[in-house]
């Protein structure tokens, strides 16, 4: 701060006639700066952004993972439907074709079925048999407790007949075990439902 005669006092004159000019005792400078109160609010501030920034991070990461599931099941309901498709007779067949009712979850894989080959061609049953074996080793690789339901019904004239298909797989960034979501009833077999509460599922139906 520049001394100015308001802050100073006139002492005696020195030797040859020079003064000096010294700061009065008790003169208030005024303080710059910022206060501890300051400071603390600015760094509650500053947290409350962070925390909010890694919440919404942990959200799309959540939301990212949900939706390449939901992918992936869309994925394999429609193939599994392609296969249907291309094999009708089997799709009417019933627990001798493509039906996969089990209501465990997860349901349990059906048994191993050889390859059709031009060799070894299979009839409809045969064929889809093991198109639901080979469907199901993919949907347990690349789902979490990846299960499938597929169930044919006699269609009422003039309907045609078809076919339900479900692939369910648990959730866990999202739900934990035991824990029900609102979804529509036709989303989930009502037999998985009863068993795990939480599960999550692709739904298409199949004409024949």
């Amino acid at each position: 701060m520049p001394v100015t005669p308001a802050t100073m006092r006139r002492v005696p004159l020195l030797a040859g006639g020079a003064r000096v000019l010294r700061r009065t005792r008790g003169a208030r400078v005024p303080a710059s700066g910022f206060s501890l109160v300051e400071v603390l609010v600015a760094m509650f501030v500053v947290a409350m952004g962070i925390l909010a920034l890694a919440g919404l991070l942990q959200a799309a990461t959540r939301y990212s993972k949900m939706s390449e599931l939901r992918s992936t099941a869309t994925l394999l309901a429609n193939d599994i439907a392609d296969r249907i498709r291309a094999n009708p007779v089997g799709g009417q067949l019933g627990d001798t074709g493509y039906d996969l009712t089990d209501k465990a979850f997860p349901s349990a894989a059906p048994p191993a079925h050889a390859a059709c080959t031009a060799e070894a061609p299979c009839g409809p049953s045969d064929l889809a048999r093991a198109d639901v074996a080979d469907w199901t080793v993919r949907l347990r690789a690349t789902l979490p407790k990846g299960s499938g339901w597929i169930q044919f019904h006699a269609g009422k004239a003039p309907a045609p007949d078809y076919v339900d298909v479900w692939v369910g797989w648990a959730d866990p960034l999202t739900l934990s075990p035991g824990i029900s979501t609102d979804r529509s009833g036709t989303e989930c077999p009502a037999g998985w439902k009863k068993v795990e509460p939480s599960v999550r599922c692709v739904y298409l139906q199949v004409a024949l």
